[in-house]
């Protein structure tokens, strides 16, 4: 009994080194891309105009202008609140 079990260990790990070492060898090909990735420019300063900031958000400068709105008037209801709870900005005139 032991002798058989022995033999079907044997076939069975030679079978899963020759499968470990097929996708091993599969790591090495570039893979297709099917969608293009999107590499966003980030500049080195450390303020993003609106424009910016929608772009890196992936939505629309008027979706951006309104998101701000509505935050706002949610931030007039508060008292106090947490830093990062609303999307932190600073007005400049000019």
């Amino acid at each position: 009994m032991s002798k058989h079990l022995l033999s079907v260990s044997i076939v069975l790990l030679s079978i899963a080194i020759c499968f470990l070492a097929y996708q091993i060898g599969n790591t090495h090909t570039p893979n297709e891309v099917s969608e293009p990735v999107h590499n966003i420019e980030i500049s080195e300063r450390g303020l993003l105009t609106s424009e910016e900031v929608a772009v890196y958000l992936s939505m629309d400068v008027e979706q951006f202008k309104k998101l701000i709105k509505q935050q706002n008037l949610k931030r007039a209801q508060l008292s106090s609140y947490d830093t990062y709870t609303f999307i932190p900005y600073i007005q400049m005139n000019g």
